[in-house]
């Protein structure tokens, strides 16, 4: 701070002095505050792992029994399986995999199985494996107390809109919700951070959600002023520990007159 702010030593050390008893609640709250990272962090590379375990087994399965579709679907695997499924597998890139089974291609028409399809590409596009892993690991966290206890559910369900609507920007809302009740009236199946299925957490609220929405005029400001409260909220703890050093800002030379 005394090279960032150009202030005299003094000046920092009295704008930050305290007494003996505000020194060791302060150390202990930055013990506590370490220790709970490395808890934290410890949960959320243990979860990681799992996860990665679980992605690999599915890709060498999906590598293993399936073969690549034609057409708009050449991104797609299909496995040779009777039974209707739809999924995606992340990874980094040429490691992800969308997967629908044979079933699934002989219950939905085409437009429906593209509709699933951009479902499954919404969510790679928009990362939400890692939305749900870090809403996975907080529950695990701090969910043994109540708090945030349904958090990662929560995640979950709105990924699958999220997802919802990337398809239906593209094939319309009705569409995606045919394809999801399909999809759920034969194998409903939950969704997680390692595979994220078509037929994920609440099919019928979303298939509800699908069938009312209407086409809205896009509200640019809103998304601007929710980004500017997030950064206000993030920047003030920042502020108020830089506070006093703006207080002794430019000291470094002013000799006796310096504040104290």
């Amino acid at each position: 701070m005394v090279w960032l702010f150009h202030a005299g030593k003094p000046q920092v050390h009295a704008a930050y002095a305290g007494a003996w008893h505000i020194e060791g609640v302060a150390d202990s709250a930055v013990f506590l505050l370490l220790l709970a990272a490395t808890a934290v962090t410890a949960l959320a590379a243990h979860r990681y792992l799992a996860v990665q375990r679980e992605r690999d087994k599915t890709r060498l399965i999906t590598d293993a029994l399936g073969s690549r579709g034609a057409g708009g679907l050449a991104d797609v695997h299909i496995l040779d399986e009777a039974a209707p499924t739809a999924f995606c597998v992340p990874g980094s890139r040429g490691r992800d995999r969308i997967v629908v089974s044979r079933g699934t291609v002989d219950l939905l028409t085409e437009e429906q199985l593209a509709a699933a399809v951009a479902h499954e590409r919404g969510h790679l596009r928009l990362a939400h494996h890692r939305m749900i892993l870090a809403a996975e690991v907080v529950t695990a966290a701090v969910g043994w107390s109540g708090a945030l206890r349904g958090y990662a559910r929560q995640v979950q369900r709105l990924a699958e809109m999220a997802a919802d609507d990337h398809a239906a920007a593209q094939h319309g809302s009705r569409t995606v919700a045919s394809a999801l009740l399909e999809m759920c009236t034969v194998a409903p199946s939950p969704g997680s951070s390692a595979a994220l299925a078509l037929s994920g957490p609440d099919p019928a609220e979303r298939i509800r959600r699908l069938l009312a929405a209407r086409p809205e005029p896009r509200r640019r400001l809103l998304p601007v002023l929710i980004a500017c409260a997030t950064v206000a909220v993030l920047a003030l703890p920042a502020a108020m520990v830089l506070a006093p050093a703006f207080a002794v800002a430019d000291t470094a030379h002013c000799g006796e007159h310096c504040p104290r």
